[in-house]
């Protein structure tokens, strides 16, 4: 076990005592390791807003991440789920990219395959607006629910599908399919022991049915110190071994168990079974307690030198661009305290909206065609390629460096 005088000193006393006083959400283990504040921040990063005067009065919320010493999971202490509404409008969907279709392209055909779904039924909870449901529905599945309150009901939708603009919840543990599945919903779930507790009923439900849960990896964001993808609505943080060990708290056996997108997101494929033993990739927790270490310093390393590169850039009257207008732009201009930069997406659900938290409105990257921008920020940088060809297509040739 990670001795707490190993962490000491990476954040102050009364934060500190704070996350000692808080227990797991994943295990219920009694006292967690503080190593990480972000105060004032927007309560949600996704929301879609009208106007400058909605987005700098957004609600803010705050950040204390907490590292469990036994299970290795990670929380947000101070998520405050009075400050979430996810019935707003919100666009979370990433279909507009061809190099996120390419992946939910490849993984939908990879699970229809593994658990041989056509002409079975697909239960998606937290379905945002149903972008992957319709690739199963596509790739021969019967049937499908969706649930989200955030979803959309004016999108057109396969007529095998049905989706249900509300909460997933305790008394829906009988609803069930051949296959349950969660993609980028458990990071925004708090109670995440009771949680699986409820999916693990679904999948039971079903005789043969498995659960494949998707969230992003946190091992990278400790790793790069990537403060832009820390998020207050973001309450639950996982990596392989701390994702595998929830799974197996909650009485399910992980049967697979891998990264994907460019190791940015994890995936793990389980059943309603005895958990048995740990799969060779979970790392462990002395691993994840130098992890830790390494995001304390090198979050801060990062803020000081992204906050001096685009002010020099701006001091000498260059124009500085963030492509991409979601969670990660929120979090990253939010951190900077940035204001004279454009900010972009593909998406045109998003184009015309406002930042939560910001002064600034995501505009269409056909503007920089005129700003003519000596920086380009791609917010993910799997995205490189896609971005720096639809620039030379405008006739430009920026700096373009992943955040």
């Amino acid at each position: 076990m990670i001795r707490l005088e190993r962490l000491a000193g990476l954040i102050g006393h009364d934060e500190t005592e704070e996350a000692r006083a808080s227990r797991c959400q994943a295990c219920g283990h009694a006292g967690l390791v503080a190593f990480y504040e972000a105060t004032s921040v927007p309560a949600q990063t996704c929301v879609l807003l009208d106007s400058e005067h909605e987005a700098s009065a957004y609600p803010r919320g705050s950040v204390l991440l907490g590292f469990c010493e036994v299970c290795g999971f990670i929380q947000n202490i101070r998520f405050d789920s009075s400050l979430i509404d996810y019935s707003k409008p919100t666009e979370e969907s990433q279909a507009f990219s061809p190099t996120f279709t390419l992946f939910a392209e490849a993984l939908a055909d990879e699970l229809v395959d593994r658990y041989q779904l056509e002409g079975k039924r697909v239960l998606e909870i937290g379905c945002g607006k149903g972008d992957f449901l319709q690739l199963l529905a596509s790739r021969g599945i019967a049937g499908g629910v969706g649930i989200d309150p955030g979803f959309i009901p004016n999108r057109d939708t396969s007529p095998l599908l049905t989706f249900e603009r509300e909460w997933y919840r305790a008394d829906d543990r009988d609803r069930t399919a051949d296959l349950v599945l969660t993609r980028h919903l458990m990071e925004h779930v708090p109670n995440v022991s009771e949680f699986f507790g409820w999916l693990r009923a679904s999948t039971a439900a079903t005789p043969g049915a498995a659960l494949v849960t998707e969230v992003p990896d946190t091992r990278r964001v400790l790793g790069e110190g990537a403060f832009w993808d820390v998020y207050h609505e973001h309450c639950s943080y996982f990596t392989l071994g701390s994702l595998a060990r929830a799974l197996r708290h909650a009485g399910m056996n992980v049967e697979w168990l891998r990264t994907g997108y460019a190791d940015q997101y994890l995936l793990a494929g389980s059943v309603v079974a005895s958990p048995g033993s740990a799969l060779p990739n979970e790392e462990d927790i002395d691993e994840l307690g130098e992890l830790i270490q390494v995001f304390a310093r090198t979050a801060a390393d990062a803020v000081t030198r992204w906050r001096a590169e685009v002010a020099a850039l701006v001091d000498r009257g260059e124009r500085v661009a963030i492509w991409g207008g979601g969670s990660k732009a929120v979090a990253f201009v939010t951190t900077l305290g940035l204001t004279n930069v454009t900010v972009v997406d593909i998406n045109p659900h998003k184009q015309d909206k406002w930042l939560p938290g910001t002064s600034i409105q995501v505009e269409s990257p056909g503007v920089l065609a005129e700003r003519r921008p000596a920086l380009v920020i791609p917010m993910n940088p799997i995205y490189v390629g896609e971005i720096t060809g639809d620039l030379n297509k405008m006739g430009l040739s920026p700096r373009v460096v992943a955040a």
